[in-house]
Order: C-alpha cells, then structure tokens, then sequence
C-alpha cells in the first residue's frame, strides 16, 4: 500500500496531463496537414475551371480542340479514359457526339 496519497494522486494527474498535452498537439498538427491538403485540392480545381473557362470560350467544344487546348496549356494530368470521357486531375469532361455535354467532379 502506497503511505502517501499524495504521491499517487499526483502521479495519476501527471500521466492525464502528458496524455492529454500530446493528444492535442497531435489534433493541431493532423489539423495543420489536413487543411494543407485540402487548400491545394482546392486550388487545383480552381486552375483546371480556370483553364476551362478560357478554353471553352475559345473553342467550338469539340473534343479534340479541347484535348489540343489542354495540352497546349500545359495542363498535365488530361487524358482520355474512355472514348467519350476527358479526365483532368479533379474534373472530367464527358462528350455526347465530339461535342461537351457534362462537367463533374471526380470526388
């Protein structure tokens, strides 16, 4: 039996402290990272709005001028993954007879 209850009630204080200190710098920090990947998703899809917006009012919307706009933007992430379907890091272009019909979000 422990004589002072002192000592054990400081001990137990103690080690809820620690847990609770390092608890929250590990929030703060996951936080920080979660937010730094989520502002450069974000930009991301604001760029390839952006290079759409310029494209599609420069175009006639079929699909190879925009394949050809995109390259020449330097967008790199723009490939087919179906015949019909354009992909850009977060966006897709879907295309209805060489013209486009849709704009979506990959996530």
């Amino acid at each position: 039996m422990i004589k002072n209850k002192w000592k054990l009630a400081f001990w137990i204080c103690f080690s809820i402290s620690i847990f609770i200190f390092s608890f929250s710098i590990y929030s703060i920090i996951d936080q920080g990272v979660t937010l730094t990947y989520m502002e450069e998703g974000y930009s991301e899809t604001e760029n390839d709005l952006l290079a759409l917006s310029v494209i599609i009012n420069e175009t006639d919307l079929s699909k190879t001028q925009i394949k050809k706009a995109l390259l020449n933007k330097n967008i790199k992430e723009c490939h087919d993954i179906a015949e019909d379907t354009i992909s850009l890091e977060r966006i897709q272009l879907i295309f209805h007879l060489d013209k486009l019909n849709q704009i979506k979000h990959k996530y």
